[in-house]
């Protein structure tokens, strides 16, 4: 086997002069002068991009401090990256001009690089995923590569060389080995990619690459809909990392993450709420790698995933300890997968032992549970006490108590006895606002956040404990929550937190599918409609379902908009006057009428965005929006980045125009796609401004822009957000 060395050219944005070093051509050697390369380069995992042919040089990402340096590596010119292969150290390179492929270690101390076969020119194989079973690692390197992935023509290839080989051999004609295609990884000499194709190599025996079709339970494709799935190896276990984003792939935002591991004794896939508390996972592209929090510098616990947003590279963190995610910027400009950051990973700081496991377990079904337990401070369990002389009170005086109380201590209020649970809606006429739902467990525990207050509440419901999967919030209204049951989807209810009613509408045939869904009025109500919307992607085509109470299936009723699409929105729809109106993609509106069941796009006002171009592929199709219904009227919001700020525009119905607002008369927005809501007059100091599901590190602030001095509070990235969220409205009727 042949190595050859690595010349290295260096410059870096944080001080370190220009310097050029030139290695002797003597084999494997290493690098004289450290000083071409940051400090803590080798030491630890940072991201790499590699430009192809646009771009002379390459980017090093240093994670601690997330600080760029750009380098010159003769070696990676010209080339561009399949993928990090063997734990995250070597990279599999390919040249542009001439298909000459490679193997390239380039954080470990002794920089090999590894000649492979030159790969056939009739294909394209920017997108390709790459695997090696065995090790690569001199001296004694025997090993299999493998290549698979989409050409040209659309047909799916797959190519394997082993050590010493001087051509690939095409696999793609073998029974099977056309699916061998998406994440790949090794783990225990064998590779295993999708969902799930398992590959061994009998080289030993003198036998051929064998590859077979396992079937699994637990499915590991179980968050239907847009989802990006990672497969890992840690401490000797196979990990699936679920990660589900909304929009198009690389033009939206992440919004949902599940961790599973699969038993191989089995082959079940189990849910894991623990990686453990010195263990990170990271992902880029098709490519995961597990190692110690501690040798990379990074929080435990967490998976790091890099991710192409609409406005730049993204760092989205996943915090399993209290499952949040947040997301810093990484690179300037969003990429393409030919010029994709990937994780190297030194192989002296990956898996020791997976510590810290824990498997999805759930509360024993006879622990007690009140209706309502609202708790400032969870660790601090009251005593109960017996207060008699109080439940005597007459039901006037007790009405008039609780019109003085604060709102939290209202909806505790009807929860002391029986007696007192006969007042009037004890927060009917109370200033509400919208709190912010999480649910992180299967415990039954609600986390609410006050956000124009920063306080924190927990509430105990019953209906949210599980031994299988989270419930998924999707939408809220008038205190209701619209939830999901596990991650299947098929089944759904509508429940109101606060009084634990509930109101089960008939599974769906297949599974949760909807971008928006909301109802007319209280579910428990004869004359409530339950409201749901789906369209096709690329707009032509729009159903809409509607369930009434009494009724024992959903309706679903068909649009076609063949020549004006309606691009529809992942946003809440609003019910308004009598209809349920629809917040498109590019700033138009659609409208279903219940009483006759008719879906009409309308003409004004015209769409904001008319030149939206929805399927563009270099990210200028995203833009998030919502629906908001403020003081009678409806206000819409379109964003997309830290450097364009929220753009509000009000519904001026005497000309069904939209007007852009430079401030919304002292009011309060509340946006996210699963529920936006308005509030006319939040108080002192909170007006004028757009509240995110999201709040500070420290958890005590709510994140917004403020409208009147035109800035994110706190920063548009590294605020924390809650995985599975809503915002909700108190309500106890």
């Amino acid at each position: 086997m042949e190595y050859s060395p690595i010349r290295v050219q260096c410059t870096t944005r944080i001080g370190f002069p220009k310097k050029t070093t030139s290695i002797a051509q003597v084999g494997l050697m290493e690098i004289g002068n450290s000083s071409t390369l940051p400090s803590g380069f080798g030491t630890r995992p940072w991201l790499i991009q590699t430009h192809g042919s646009r771009k002379v040089g390459q980017t090093l990402v240093d994670m601690p401090s997330r600080s760029l340096h750009e380098v010159i590596i003769p070696e990676l010119q010209g080339k561009i990256c399949l993928g990090s292969v063997y734990d995250g150290t070597w990279l599999m390179m390919v040249d542009e001009a001439t298909n000459d492929c490679s193997l390239l270690s380039v954080a470990s101390r002794r920089r090999p690089k590894i000649p492979l076969p030159q790969l056939p020119p009739t294909t394209d194989y920017k997108g390709a995923t790459c695997g090696v079973i065995g090790s690569p690692s001199p001296p004694a390197a025997n090993f299999t590569v493998v290549i698979a992935g989409d050409g040209e023509s659309e047909e799916n290839f797959l190519l394997c060389c082993r050590s010493g080989d001087e051509e690939w051999t095409d696999l793609t004609a073998g029974d099977g080995h056309a699916t061998f295609s998406g994440t790949i990884v090794s783990h225990a000499g064998k590779l295993y990619a999708g969902n799930l194709i398992v590959m061994d190599d009998d080289a030993a025996g003198g036998g051929a690459v064998r590859s077979q079709f396992l079937s699994t339970v637990g499915k590991a494709v179980a968050m239907n809909g847009s989802t990006a799935r990672h497969l890992l190896v840690s401490s000797g276990d196979l990990f699936s990392v679920l990660i589900k984003y909304q929009g198009r792939p690389y033009d939206g935002s992440l919004i949902r993450m599940a961790v599973r591991r699969l038993d191989l004794s089995d082959l079940v896939w189990r849910r894991v709420e623990s990686i453990g508390s010195d263990r990170v996972f990271l992902l880029s592209g098709d490519y995961g790698f597990s190692c110690s929090a501690a040798a990379a510098g990074m929080q435990g616990n967490c998976v790091y995933h890099v991710w192409s947003s609409c406005d730049c590279e993204r760092l989205y963190k996943f915090c399993l300890d209290d499952m949040t995610k947040s997301f810093h910027r990484i690179l300037p400009k969003p990429t393409d997968p030919c010029c994709r950051a990937y994780w190297v990973v030194p192989d002296d700081i990956q898996d020791s032992e997976f510590v810290g496991q824990a498997l999805l377990s759930a509360p024993s079904p006879n622990e007690a549970t009140s209706p309502i337990d609202f708790n400032n401070h969870p660790e601090e369990q009251s005593k109960d006490i017996s207060l008699p002389p109080w439940q005597d009170l007459q039901l006037e005086l007790l009405e008039l108590v609780a019109s003085n109380l604060s709102l939290v201590d209202r909806i505790r209020f009807p929860a002391v006895c029986k007696s007192w649970s006969k007042i009037s809606n004890p927060i009917g006429q109370a200033k509400v606002w919208p709190w912010l739902m999480h649910i992180s467990k299967q415990d039954g525990e609600c986390k609410m956040f006050d956000p124009l207050r920063g306080e924190r509440y927990t509430l105990q419901v019953k209906r949210f404990r599980t031994e299988s999967d989270p419930h998924l919030l999707r939408s809220s209204k008038d205190g209701w929550v619209i939830a999901s049951a596990a991650l299947d989807n098929n089944d759904i209810f509508v429940i109101n937190p606060f009084t634990q009613d509930i109101v089960k509408p008939p599974m769906f045939e297949w599974y949760y599918r909807f971008h928006g869904i909301t109802f007319s009025s209280v579910p428990s109500s004869p004359d409530s409609v339950i409201f749901g919307v789906v369209g096709s992607l690329d707009g032509k085509y729009v159903s809409v379902e509607t369930w009434r109470p009494g009724e024992d299936m959903w309706t679903e009723f068909e649009s076609e908009h063949q020549e004006a699409p309606f691009h529809v929105a992942d946003n809440n729809p609003i019910y308004f006057r009598g209809k349920f109106y629809c917040l498109g993609r590019k700033g138009n509106l659609a409208v279903f009428d219940p009483g006759d069941n008719t879906w009409t796009m309308l003409d004004k006002p015209e769409p904001v965005h008319a030149e939206l171009q929805v399927f563009d592929e270099d990210h200028e199709g995203a833009r998030f929006c919502y629906l908001v219904e403020l003081g009678g009227g409806l206000i819409s919001v379109f964003m997309r980045n830290a450097d364009e700020p929220p753009r509000v525009f009000k519904l001026d119905e005497m000309k069904m125009a939209w007007i852009e607002v430079e401030d919304i008369g002292g009011a309060a927005l509340f946006v996210d796609y699963r529920a936006s809501f308005g509030l006319v007059s939040p108080g002192a100091g909170n007006g004028n401004r757009i509240y995110f599901p999201s709040y500070s590190e420290d958890r005590k602030h709510a994140a917004f822009y403020d409208m009147e001095t035109k800035v994110y509070r706190p920063t548009f990235y590294g605020v924390k957000e809650p995985l599975n969220c809503v915002w909700v409205v108190p309500n106890l009727q």
